[in-house]
């Protein structure tokens, strides 16, 4: 497996050694964002930070699925336990276990 220094960045893999079974990507529903929102006070700018944040959570959502085969189980329930309902946690987690398990040579890691 290959990753280059973007791709580290942005794509969150995590592999146990001799796991075989993958973890089941998470459904969250929005809530994340509704409740990181909820205090403000201008209607329209609630409307259009939610919404970015929303927006935020498809797309790390969408980073997540791209790889989700090889996240172990026992990654995403560490994972899970920093930042439960987004995705962008999540994500940030489950990326520095790639750059950890690269330095570790648990992974064959290209830096191009």
């Amino acid at each position: 497996m290959e990753f280059s220094v973007a791709s580290l960045l942005l794509v969150t893999v995590v592999a146990t050694p001799n796991s075989l079974q993958a973890a089941e990507l998470p459904e969250y529903d929005g809530s994340f964002c509704v409740r990181l929102t909820s205090k403000m006070l201008n209607a329209d700018e609630k409307n259009v930070e939610t919404n970015k944040c929303l927006q935020d959570e498809a797309d790390a959502k969408k980073k997540l699925a791209e790889h989700w085969a090889i996240v172990s189980e026992k990654s995403l329930t560490y994972c899970r336990t920093l930042g439960q309902g987004s995705y962008r946690p999540l994500l940030r987690c489950l990326a520095s276990n790639v750059g950890y398990r690269c330095f570790q040579d648990e992974l064959s890691c290209n830096w191009n």
